[in-house]
């Protein structure tokens, strides 16, 4: 019996080097930090002030499970004989799923003092989002977010002092409240991110609440009145993003129509409630799907391959709409078809990794196995290679087609009820139900009235959207 493990979902210390285990196969030399992200620390109140909790994240460990007729004939699962189909029997299931629960508690806030007068003096925006990571399997994800994000933003540095100045940022607040230096190049940095609009969520650096929990006149009832929730946990890891906006493709994954009539009512001048305008004709909201949503949340996931970066999380919760604009919700109006104000970025790096180092990771080469591949740890193949970025490319197109068959279903009643759109049901449906039919899958898509223009859509150019 063997397992092959796919970790959906989130997201170091800022104590610890980023730096692989050097006695380990395959292990690389020091990740270079030019932005400063995994040395810089704030001060909670003087660098930053939080304003309200804004949710909590978890992930779900998916498994997937062979059965064979001759376990124990050999170690390699490539020379034994898997039981197609799987065995119709509930103790001996195809896929389990286990959720982890909240490890990732998110805050929104702001950056004070000059630093705060400098970004809106420039026109940026001086709110942030802040992450706890609680516990050890948190602390493994924040690690890995920090170290691929840094990664991907030190093409984007411009100054070699970046680094130098966040690394003294927290000793130097406290002993002087000087910073101006690193005031500067935050500045810069936040520039740089934010004219740049790279597709992924910058970090600027972390939290350090050494200060706050060692206070002996703290009141965790103020954390509580305050926040609405529990006070920091002791050891969490506080990292620290620009702000992107806090609407995913989970939150567009739902009919227009039912998202206009839940909308709020508005008052005109005399306060007579106002029903909202009509949706946007069907077509023009299908443009902004497919060449705006998909095609950027495709090309935000080359832009990381292309870098050498796997993600290995992708779902619909780790891709951001955001805009260009101050107003980041506006991208995911159900009204909203102009594609030019629209900023795909993907987010939630905790299973990321170097894909040349994927060879390291046991349920990396396990997964491999199932697929008829034998990857040795250690090493680096094209075949290796593929297969990560395949994994990435396998993800993605369960999240864009959930995307057309609920964003652009027409619903009869906001009561209506889809059948169930999960990227995990969707897999189960046409890799089990349909045993990877895709006209069977199709037939049946075609079945439900709602889908009808998606279905339509897909069947274009010979079908070419399946």
């Amino acid at each position: 019996m063997k397992n092959h493990q796919a970790l959906y979902a989130l997201p170091y210390d800022p104590s610890e080097n980023i730096t692989p285990d050097s006695n380990k196969k395959g292990g690389s030399d020091n990740v270079k930090d030019f932005m400063g992200i995994t040395s810089r620390q704030f001060s909670l109140g003087y660098d930053i002030s939080l304003s309200r909790y804004a949710g909590s994240m978890g992930f779900d460990e998916v498994v997937d499970w062979d059965y064979f007729t001759n376990p124990y004939e050999s170690e390699n699962e490539l020379d034994r004989d898997i039981v197609e189909p799987p065995p119709l029997d509930p103790t001996k299931p195809k896929r389990t799923t286990k959720s982890s629960g909240g490890v990732v508690r998110l805050f929104l806030g702001e950056l004070q003092g000059a630093l705060g007068s400098q970004l809106r003096a420039k026109g940026l925006d001086n709110r942030v989002l802040v992450k706890e990571f609680s516990g050890d399997i948190a602390a493994d994800l924040a690690k890995a977010e920090l170290k691929s994000v840094a990664k991907l933003q030190n093409e984007s540095a411009t100054s070699g002092t970046w680094s130098a100045s966040g690394a003294g940022r927290y000793f130097f607040g406290k002993a002087n409240g000087d910073t101006r230096e690193d005031d500067l190049n935050l500045a810069t940095i936040c520039e740089v991110l934010a004219k740049k609009s790279a597709p992924f969520v910058g970090i600027i650096g972390t939290l350090n609440l050494s200060d706050f929990e060692e206070d002996d006149f703290f009141d965790p009832n103020e954390w509580y009145r305050f926040m609405g929730v529990s006070p920091p946990k002791p050891g969490s890891i506080w990292v620290a993003y620009e702000y992107s906006g806090l609407n995913t493709l989970g939150n567009y994954a739902v009919p227009g129509e039912i998202r206009r009539q839940r909308m709020p009512p508005r008052r005109g001048p005399f306060g007579v409630a106002i029903s909202p305008p009509e949706l946007p004709i069907w077509k023009e909201r299908a443009n902004y799907v497919v060449k705006g949503v998909l095609k950027g949340s495709l090309e935000a996931l080359a832009y990381l391959h292309e870098r050498g970066i796997a993600h290995r999380s992708i779902g619909r919760s780790s891709i951001i709409m955001s805009c260009v604009g101050m107003d980041k919700s506006e991208t995911s109006s159900p009204f909203a078809t102009q594609i030019s104000r629209l900023s795909i970025k993907l987010s939630d790096f905790g299973f990321s990794g170097d894909v040349y180092e994927s060879s390291n990771d046991p349920s990396f080469r396990s997964r491999a196995r199932g697929f008829g591949l034998d990857v040795k740890e250690g090493t680096s193949s094209v075949e290796a290679t593929n297969f990560a970025f395949a994994e990435d490319l396998h993800a993605l197109g369960f999240v864009f087609l959930a995307i057309l068959l609920t964003s652009l279903a027409e619903v009869p009643t906001v009561d209506y009820r889809l059948p169930a759109t999960t990227e995990d049901n969707l897999q189960r449906l046409l890799g089990e139900i349909f045993d990877k039919d895709i006209k069977q899958f199709r037939d049946y898509c075609i079945e439900e009235d709602a889908w009808t223009k998606p279905v339509e859509l897909l069947d274009e150019n010979d079908g070419a959207g399946w």
